[in-house]
């Protein structure tokens, strides 16, 4: 099976480019209608269709009601951002060194391969670089580059090193079906990403 019959490239963009914005905090304000908007643009990923933790993400945002969006922010503010001990940490080294920390080995090597490609954050030090909205972005920015190759070897190296017990944190700590609904999204994703480095196996 090739990548194309997972996945198309479109697809793939945006899932990277929703994820993106999600992380970044674009989505906090939407509107139950603006959710429903959403829905329909996921329901028209057709590799998505395919994947039962996509499906279930889309379900989910389909039941979203005007109490999940106001208590979207206070869910979001806990996995993500603070005050106090995040949830489901959005950075990588928590994930990978044993000391559960930020700002390690492994936020370097995340430094060296956009280093490598020629990027370099724009507010250096203020956000560690293997924040998942860094990742996010730099594997669209691959995409669009059309560098096959460096994205296969960031997703094995990094992304999908961390991003699926991620996904499964936030299930674990959050009841909202907004932050569910992406959690099952970007694991469903992911999922599909590993199968098609691996071949689609």
């Amino acid at each position: 099976m090739s990548r194309f019959e997972l996945i198309h490239q479109d697809e793939r963009v945006f899932c990277y480019q929703l994820l993106w914005h999600y992380y970044r905090g674009d989505l906090l304000n939407r509107s139950t209608f603006e959710w429903q908007a959403i829905v329909k643009l996921l329901k028209e990923q057709e590799g998505l269709a395919q994947n039962i933790s996509a499906k279930k993400a889309i379900s989910l945002l389909e039941k979203t009601d005007e109490t999940d969006v106001e208590e979207f922010m206070y869910h979001y503010n806990r996995l993500f951002v603070g005050p106090g001990r995040l949830l489901a940490s959005p950075y990588e080294s928590s994930y990978r060194n044993v000391e559960k920390s930020v700002m390690q080995q492994e936020t370097l090597r995340v430094r060296n391969f956009y280093s490598h490609a020629g990027l370099q954050l724009a507010l250096v030090g203020q956000i560690p670089d293997d924040h998942i909205q860094y990742e996010l972005e730099f594997m669209l920015h691959l995409l669009n580059s059309e560098n096959e190759e460096v994205s296969s070897l960031f997703l094995e190296k990094h992304l999908l090193q961390w991003g699926i017990k991620h996904g499964e944190d936030i299930l674990m700590n959050s009841t909202n079906t907004i932050t569910q609904a992406f959690a099952h999204l970007l694991r469903g994703f992911l999922q599909l990403e590993k199968m098609m480095i691996e071949g689609g196996e």
